[in-house]
């Protein structure tokens, strides 16, 4: 059965007359009667009724006929959805992120993607960067976001948004009536650290500013996987800690906030994505940061 034959069908059962229907077609009779044969051939039934008044659709043919008109409507629009595909407007989208990436621009940004692209249908993952990069590699997911940068051949990568680190403290600590906060004030301070990955992570970085200060934290808690965890810690007034500013608004209200007094490098987060396979969405997604 091919689609000409069917777009045949169709237009005869329309007409329900060869002749008009060839016409419509701009074909001769006799090679149209042949195709809507070969059809009935291979269906094994019947679809027109014969007369000499005309033809007239049997059961078969009219339980046929939408049928047919669907899969030709379809059929028409399959160049379309190649294009859209192809401009990434309509498939998938992957996203792997670590948990604290939520909380900046990240929902702003996913709500303006939805609005412009409804037929991409958008998941997320969160989980550590080790195991979302082997999602990435396994083909998994799309795109990761984290606070570092690919090192891998197979990864391109960008940077998405800055922010700055601030310092959460527990309410009624002495360095909360300071509207900033010199590092050197955090020294001996009980220090709640987040998780080591690897990398260029949030660990890694509040270690190197902290040393960059010559300023040794005395760690209390440490291996912390999330920011909530990090800041309910704080909350319940086991230490303080480094935290990026997009974290403040967990715990508003039971957790004070402060800049760093200091000129710091801003912590980015970071788009990585397979260099091989990068697809039109994925160039679409990183392209609502800018």
């Amino acid at each position: 059965m091919t689609v000409r034959r069917l777009q045949y069908f169709v237009a005869v059962a329309d007409e329900l007359s060869f002749t008009a229907a060839a016409r419509v077609l701009h074909m001769a009779q006799p090679p149209l009667s042949m195709q809507i044969r070969e059809l009935e051939h291979e269906l094994g039934v019947d679809l027109f009724r014969r007369g000499p008044r005309g033809v007239a659709l049997t059961a078969a043919g009219q339980a046929l006929l939408p049928e047919a008109r669907q899969l030709l409507e379809r059929y028409d629009l399959l160049p379309l959805v190649a294009r859209r595909a192809g401009s990434g407007e309509v498939g998938r989208l992957a996203v792997g992120l670590v948990p604290s990436a939520a909380n900046g621009r990240l929902p702003g940004v996913l709500h303006r993607f939805r609005g412009k692209f409804p037929d991409v249908h958008v998941s997320l993952v969160e989980d550590r960067p080790a195991e979302l990069l082997r999602q990435l590699d396994a083909g998994h997911l799309d795109i990761v976001l984290q606070y570092s940068p690919p090192v891998r051949p197979a990864h391109g990568g960008r940077v998405l948004a800055e922010e700055a680190f601030v310092v959460a403290l527990p309410p009624g600590h002495r360095l909360a009536a300071r509207r900033s906060i010199p590092l050197q004030a955090l020294a001996e301070e009980p220090f709640i650290m987040p998780m080591r990955h690897g990398g260029e992570g949030l660990y890694e970085r509040i270690i190197k500013l902290l040393a960059d200060h010559q300023v040794v934290p005395d760690v209390v808690q440490s291996d912390i996987w999330l920011l909530q965890t990090i800041v309910g810690l704080v909350a319940a007034g086991v230490g303080l800690s480094i935290v990026p500013e997009s974290a403040s608004v967990i715990r508003g209200g039971e957790v004070i906030y402060r800049p760093i007094a200091a000129q710091l490098d801003p912590v980015p987060l970071v788009a990585v994505w397979r260099l091989a396979d990068e697809s039109p969405t994925v160039r679409r997604f990183v392209a609502e940061w800018a």
